[in-house]
């Protein structure tokens, strides 16, 4: 008989959880022509006010004509208890409607993962200084991580903190005795740790990744900030970060469109003004499985999300683990 191993049945017990918490809430899937026309069908016509500036405005009427929905859209520069203030760093900006920012769960997803849902695995964690506060309270919650700080020359800064500058050495020492023949080396790196966590923007996490590589440190996985990427207007520079692991949203899987940035934009505002909609028509609570995240709507307090877990391929491709 095979065996289930414990951390994928706690990611599968986790998911079956969010999606299934309330045997009799309706699952809707957007993505589903037929689903989401039910779905705008029983919210109806909705008028909403909106305090946004001009290129926020742009992508909220992006958002709204890609729903197709009946939904009238006010931009207001008077704000009440009825308007829906969305900032310029919207993906950073706690809704009402959410428990958290659509950041911090994409952050909090991947540290699912990356820890193993608590258990408490030897990480290290180079961060960039925007990030320091976030390393440092890693560091407090996860005793078995070690935070690095980007600094200097990465590749430098790869060999010291896994201890390669002495076999570089003894590599470089044997080819000078033994000129006549060529040597195949590879580095042994230490093995106190599990797994690499990089905790930073596009540019330090891209010139990272390869210097990882380039080390030899192959054979330990490598997760990264959500953030090394959702602001990518390219998608051939994905090819940056093969192999690595993070969470994206549901959209960096399903749509090609290039530019990740307004892609990762665009989904959110649409699962946004959908929500705001549902919670508008004092619809009941309802699982949705929405462009940016799965969200389990709740009439009555904020509401979850869920998003997917990936690794990127040599081809710059999304692929669900």
């Amino acid at each position: 008989m095979g065996t289930i191993n414990l951390n994928n049945l706690a990611i599968i017990s986790c998911i079956c959880f969010f999606f299934l918490g309330c045997s009799s809430t309706q699952l809707i899937d957007v993505s589903k022509s037929d689903q989401l026309d039910e779905l705008l069908n029983d919210i109806g016509s909705v008028e909403m006010k909106i305090n946004a500036k001009e290129e926020v405005k742009e992508l909220v009427i992006k958002s709204v004509i890609s729903l197709d929905a009946d939904i009238r859209i006010n931009f207001v520069e008077q704000v009440d208890n009825e308007t829906l203030v969305i900032k310029n760093n919207f993906l950073n900006q706690e809704f009402a409607y959410f428990c958290k920012s659509a950041n911090d769960y994409l952050e909090e997803i991947t540290k699912q993962y990356l820890f193993d849902f608590q258990k408490n695995d030897e990480v290290f964690v180079f961060y960039g200084e925007k990030f320091k506060s976030s390393a440092d309270l890693m560091k407090k919650n996860y005793p078995g991580v070690r935070i690095i700080k980007l600094d200097g020359d990465y590749d430098e800064l790869v060999k010291r903190v896994f201890q390669l500058s002495g076999s570089y050495d003894r590599a470089d020492l044997i080819n000078r005795l033994i000129q006549e023949e060529e040597i195949n080396f590879v580095p042994r790196p230490r093995e106190d740790f599990e797994k690499i966590y990089i905790l930073a923007g596009y540019d330090q996490s891209k010139n990272l990744v390869p210097s990882l590589k380039f080390n030899f440190i192959l054979k330990k996985p490598i997760y990264v900030s959500s953030k090394s990427v959702t602001r990518i207007v390219d998608r051939k520079k994905l090819l940056d970060f093969s192999e690595v692991i993070l969470a994206v949203p549901n959209s960096f899987i399903e749509d090609d469109l290039s530019d990740l940035n307004e892609l990762a934009k665009l989904s959110f505002l649409q699962d946004l003004l959908l929500i705001s909609a549902i919670k508008k028509d004092n619809e009941n609570s309802q699982m949705i499985i929405g462009k940016f995240a799965n969200i389990r709507y709740s009439q009555n307090s904020c509401s979850d999300m869920d998003m997917a877990v990936v690794k990127i391929d040599s081809q710059g491709k999304f692929n669900r683990l």
